[in-house]
This record gives C-alpha cells, sequence and structure tokens, in this order.
C-alpha cells in the first residue's frame, strides 16, 4: 500500500496534463488487467504481492513519452510474468488469458472461445491498435537508435498507426464553442491523428528525434490496455463500445474536458452524452468501479417489456455487475448440484412444515433473519394454512439456498425433515465435503460489494434486501440480491448445461430479467423475484435456452 501511494503521488506530481492523464491510464489498465488474472486465480496466491509490487513500480518518476511507453512495456511484462512465467505474449495470448483459464472438455473450450472473442470484438469495434503492432514498432525503433537496419515491415506497421480516421465533424469551430464551451477537448486523439514515423523511419534521425518517435507510441499503449478492460467487462448486449469507436479514446483520466472536477482516482463519470457538439459520450475519470460504470451507461438501451415500467435506476447496473464480473471456469458439476440440491431442500423444509408447528417453528427461526417481519408473518400463515404451493415462488431462491444451509447446522439430527433433495445433498456433502462447503459456493456463487463492502469479491451475505430508494440505496439493494446467480445455477443445472455455459447464460438471462422488471412502487422489490421467475419460465420452455446455446456451439 505504501508503494502504490508513492506511485500515485508521483503520478499527481506529473506537470504536462496530456501527460498525466496518459501514465493515469496506462498505469491503472495495467493495474486492471493483474486484477482480473488475481481474481481468476491465474496469478498463484504467494506471488500476489511480489507480482503487485513488481507490476506498479515501473511508474514511479515518469515524466516523458518515452519513459511512460518503457513503464507500460515493464509494467505489462510483470503482470504476463507472474500469470504464465514468460514476459511476453502475443495480444492474441493476452486475450485467450483475459478471457480464463485454458479448458479441457469441447464445451468448455468452446465456452472460452467465445469469451475470447467477445473480447476481440470490442477491441476491433474501437479501432485500436494492436499491441503486437506497437511492441515491433518500439523494439524497431530502439534497434534503429543503435545503429541496426530497419526491417522493410516497420513501414508498414506504423501505417497502422494512421488507419484510424476521425469522423468528419458536423458543427463548426465556432458553433462547437457557442453550444459545447467548456466540454469539447479531443486533444488526445488530434495527437493521434498528427502521429506519422515514416519519416523517422525512412530517414535518417538524431537519437533524439528516435526517442520522441517512440515516446508518440505511449498514447496508443494507453488506449489499447485500457481496451482490454472495457472489453473485459463489457455488458452483455453493449452498444457503446461496438458503436462507438471513440469510446475508449476518449476517456478522460486528467479531466482535460470538464473544469473542477478533482475526484480524479475515484469512480469515472458520464460526461457529454446526447452533446454531439461536445464530442459525445466519455468517461471522464479512473477505470476504478469500472463495471458498474459501463453498465450504468448501458442500461438506456435496455427496452423495459412493460410499457411505462418503474425500475430503480442504480439497481440495474448493479445487477449486470454481478452478471458480468464472475467468470465460472473454476466450478464443478458437483457444485453445480449442490446449489441446486440447497434450494430443492429448503423448498422441502417449507413443505414438510406444513403441518409439523415444531418444525414450522424453527424453519421460520431461520427464514425470519433475512426476512422483513412482514414477510415472515404472510409466509409462516401460508405453510401454516397448506399453501404452500402458493408461497413458493414468492421465496427468494437465496432464502430456500440458505434455509436448507443454515437448518443443517442448527438442527444436524433432523434429517428426517428432509425429502429426496435433502438426502442427496447429504450423500454429496460426505462425498464432497470442500467442494460443496459453505466457504466455495459463496465465493463461486455470490455477488461482489464493491458499496457494502469496498471489494469486488464475491460472497454470499445473510442479509435481506435494502430498501430500495434511489441512489445509494439502490446499489445496496442490488448489492444484497443474490438469488440471481443462485437461480440461474439451479436452472443451468436442471437443464443438464455444463457449469461453463453460466460464462453465456448468467449475463444474457440477467439482461432479460431487466427487461422484464415491472415494479409498481419504489419499495416493490419483489418485482425483482418476479422478473427472474418469468425469465426463467422461458428459459425452461425453451424460449432463451435454444438460442443461447446454439450460438456458443456455432463459434469456431
Amino acid at each position: 500500500m505504501a508503494r502504490f501511494l508513492e506511485v500515485a503521488g508521483s503520478i499527481d506530481a506529473t506537470p504536462n496534463t496530456t501527460l498525466r492523464g496518459n501514465v493515469l491510464g496506462t498505469f491503472q489498465a495495467n493495474v486492471g488487467i493483474w486484477q482480473i488474472l488475481a481474481r481468476q486465480g491465474q496469478i498463484p496466491p504467494e506471488n500476489l504481492d511480489s507480482s503487485w509490487q513488481e507490476v506498479i513500480k515501473p511508474f514511479v518518476k515518469v515524466r516523458s513519452s518515452p519513459q511512460l511507453y518503457d513503464a507500460g512495456r515493464t509494467s505489462l511484462a510483470e503482470v504476463l510474468r507472474a500469470a504464465t512465467g514468460k514476459s511476453g505474449a502475443s495480444q492474441d495470448e493476452i486475450i485467450e488469458l483475459l478471457a480464463g483459464p485454458q479448458q479441457t472438455a469441447p464445451d468448455e473450450k468452446r465456452m472460452h472461445q467465445e469469451v475470447a472473442n467477445r473480447i476481440r470484438a470490442v477491441m476491433d469495434g474501437q479501432r485500436l491498435v494492436s499491441l503486437d503492432t506497437l511492441m515491433a514498432l518500439g523494439q524497431g525503433l530502439n534497434e534503429k537508435a543503435r545503429g541496426k537496419p530497419v526491417e522493410d515491415g516497420l513501414l508498414n506497421l506504423a501505417g497502422q498507426l494512421r488507419e484510424f480516421e476521425m469522423p468528419r465533424p458536423i458543427f463548426t469551430s465556432s458553433e462547437r464553442t457557442e453550444w459545447a464551451a467548456g466540454i469539447y477537448n479531443n486533444r488526445h486523439t488530434d495527437l493521434q491523428m498528427r502521429t506519422d514515423l515514416t519519416k523517422v523511419i525512412k530517414g535518417p534521425a538524431s537519437r533524439l528525434q528516435i526517442e520522441e518517435a517512440r515516446g508518440q507510441l505511449a498514447s496508443f499503449l494507453r488506449d489499447t490496455l485500457v481496451g482490454l478492460n472495457y472489453a473485459y467487462y463489457e455488458p452483455p448486449g453493449a452498444q457503446a463500445l461496438h458503436n462507438n469507436p471513440l469510446f475508449v479514446r476518449s476517456h478522460d483520466f486528467s479531466a482535460e474536458t470538464v473544469g473542477g472536477m478533482k475526484t480524479l482516482w475515484q469512480a469515472p463519470q458520464l460526461f457529454g452524452e446526447g452533446s454531439p457538439a461536445g464530442g459525445g459520450a466519455h468517461l471522464v475519470g479512473s477505470l476504478a468501479d469500472l463495471p458498474y460504470v459501463l453498465s450504468e451507461m448501458e442500461q438506456d438501451f435496455i427496452a423495459p417489456e412493460n410499457v411505462q415500467a418503474l425500475i430503480w435506476r442504480e439497481l440495474v447496473p448493479g445487477l449486470l455487475t454481478s452478471a458480468v464480473l464472475p467468470r465460472w471456469w473454476d466450478v464443478s458439476r458437483n457444485e453445480l448440484h449442490a446449489v441446486t440440491l440447497y434450494q430443492r431442500a429448503g423448498e422441502e423444509l417449507l413443505e414438510a412444515a406444513a403441518g409439523n408447528e415444531e418444525l414450522l417453528a424453527k424453519v421460520m427461526a431461520v427464514l425470519s433473519e433475512r426476512m422483513a417481519p412482514q414477510t415472515a408473518e404472510q409466509i409462516e400463515r401460508s405453510v401454516r394454512a397448506h399453501r404452500v404451493a402458493e408461497v413458493l415462488p414468492r421465496v427468494m431462491p437465496a432464502d430456500t439456498f440458505y434455509l436448507a444451509l443454515e437448518f443443517r447446522n442448527r438442527y444436524p439430527s433432523d434429517t428426517n425433515a428432509f425429502g429426496t433433495a435433502g438426502q442427496q445433498l447429504d450423500v454429496l456433502s460426505r462425498q464432497y465435503p470442500q467442494e460443496v462447503g459453505w466457504e466455495r459456493l459463496s465465493q463461486h456463487f455470490g455477488v461482489p460489494h464493491p458499496t457494502l463492502a469496498q471489494t469486488y469479491a464475491r460472497e454470499l451475505i445473510n442479509v435481506g434486501p435494502f430498501p430500495a430508494f434511489s441512489g445509494y440505496s439502490s446499489r445496496l439493494l442490488a448489492e444484497s440480491w443474490d438469488s440471481g446467480n443462485l437461480y440461474w445455477a439451479r436452472l443451468a443445472d436442471e437443464v443438464g448445461y455444463s457449469p461453463a455455459a453460466l460464462n453465456r447464460l448468467v449475463p444474457e438471462l440477467t439482461r432479460r430479467m431487466v427487461e422484464k422488471i415491472f415494479a409498481t412502487d419504489f419499495e416493490d422489490w419483489p418485482a425483482l423475484l418476479r422478473a427472474m421467475r418469468e425469465t426463467g419460465d422461458e428459459f425452461r420452455q425453451g424460449k432463451i435456452a435454444s438460442t443461447l446455446v446454439n450460438q456458443a456451439a456455432s463459434q469456431p
């Protein structure tokens, strides 16, 4: 932490605003890639601290663009060394690495390839220069500075820097000044448009000219590294990332486009939406909380199924983040089936409690810890009246999951209260105690809590839904909603999909659920449950599953 603060202070002290923005972007992008690989278990736990130190160390006292280019390369090499043991990799290899650990089963390989292809699609849509090109140009310029002959292909690579073109402006300079004063600034892209390395490569050049040419690669390197972070956290059905090729390039790390913004290390904010004279939508700030911010932007492209549907604005990005951030490569079929059995066993307890007051008291003692008193009372009355079939659709999957889990812990001798699912769960737990234990299931099927716990680590927490009003409280509602991943996992298990299929199913089913949300008032959080159940019904009927699986199977 002390080293991080030292590096951050050094970056903040960079006097040149444009250079400071490029340093911030490159530094945070490499840290973001390290974070992804660490979370996916591709960096060994014993190497986390040392690799973190090595990744951030190159950015101390960067005061020029050539220094930044070197720092970005060195830092990325340390990320790769920590994850693969090698300091070099092509862009395709890095994308494969970000897509997740290598898989062996055919269906898992197909899903891994699909995830990698989605990352490539975003990179292509943003017209970002390949890392391979940037590294080769840097190496070629280094060799030219040492007096070695220039390879023939280097000129072609330099031409790739100029393949990107800004769209033709629809406003004159005076019109932009009048209608978008103070918010239009495309200095970053303007400098890239003027980049031309061909003269330095073809003709004689001094060491200083070669050094300056190498420094011009730094802004392109920043954009490509930032683009990998954007692509990894792409929300389901994303539009901006595929239809606005300036979006990544326009990320303003140093607040050149917005005056008076002081929180550059905090979560970015969206500026310029709906203002073409102001250069279009772009993020201003850091890469912190990027999954939520991208989802917040993309939620406006999701059309509700119901006219005038009431949806909490801060809730939807949280739901999408909980679906996008998890990866499911390390989940076994036993874990997937255990999640199903826990939910079924909880339902069996409610059914068995009808007509059994002693059991009902034990069941409600567990459920009351997660429910509002009014909700718990309604469920108790329904069970006592033998209307369990009516009440089960109104009980959240996380509640039945927790009911079975906690009942087994508190009353281990009451095995007769369970039915078939509970008995199967007992057998599975005895055979694979670590694999289907609470700690592992919580880690794999939980949701991140960036607001509630200040971490993107996944965890199942024993709390009921928070009240939904707006702003901060709606984010808490999303982070306390842990039924989604549990329910989608159950659906996948019941249909017979592999755990790897969750990498496709969870984001798409969550998006479909969002389309179905139709709350009646600000406190109608059960609207989430209704939307989730409706989505599950469509899945079971094959209206969603066939499309998703066929698309996944068609990937090369």
